[in-house]
């Protein structure tokens, strides 16, 4: 998928408006992914709710970093020579691959799919075996926030 430039060869702007859709998602089932990583985790109920807060935060977060970087193509870069001149293109680098562990399930796969998806990357998640569910609620997230098929896979 990263090859048929579906996700990587589109604007960071464009990237943005999914990611945002992924981050209204994750806050629309904030209380359901709360309670499976408290399910999953043994951790405290309120403590997995500030996690859905954050990832819902990273989506947006690196959406803005998106824009920015969209905002910085093609800008010029100093060479301390006049006759010279520079500029700066930000381009998508391939496939990232994640692996994620059990004690902050869906918060540290966002710490690694939310950046990856903001550069133009596509992503191969996989999650510890012991916490999975809120991984595969974050792929029908993706899906139904209109991320390109083959852009986020899972593998357990």
């Amino acid at each position: 998928s990263f090859d048929s430039g579906v996700w990587s060869k589109i604007s960071g702007s464009d990237r943005a408006v999914v990611m945002k859709r992924i981050s209204e998602g994750v806050k629309a089932r904030r209380d359901v992914l709360a309670r499976v990583e408290t399910v999953n985790t043994g951790k405290p109920i309120e403590e997995t709710e500030w996690d859905m807060d954050d990832v819902a935060g990273s989506f947006d977060y690196f959406a803005d970093k998106a824009i920015e970087l969209d905002k910085k193509q093609g800008s010029l870069v100093d060479l301390g020579m006049e006759e010279f001149q520079g500029r700066v293109y930000y381009e998508s680098c391939g496939v990232v691959a994640a692996i994620v562990p059990w004690n902050y399930p869906l918060l540290m796969a966002t710490w690694k799919v939310a950046p990856a998806l903001a550069a133009g990357c596509s992503v191969v998640l996989k999650p510890s075996e012991l916490t999975p569910i809120t991984a595969m609620e974050l792929a029908l997230i993706c899906k139904e926030a209109g991320l390109p098929d083959g852009v986020s896979a899972i593998r357990y």
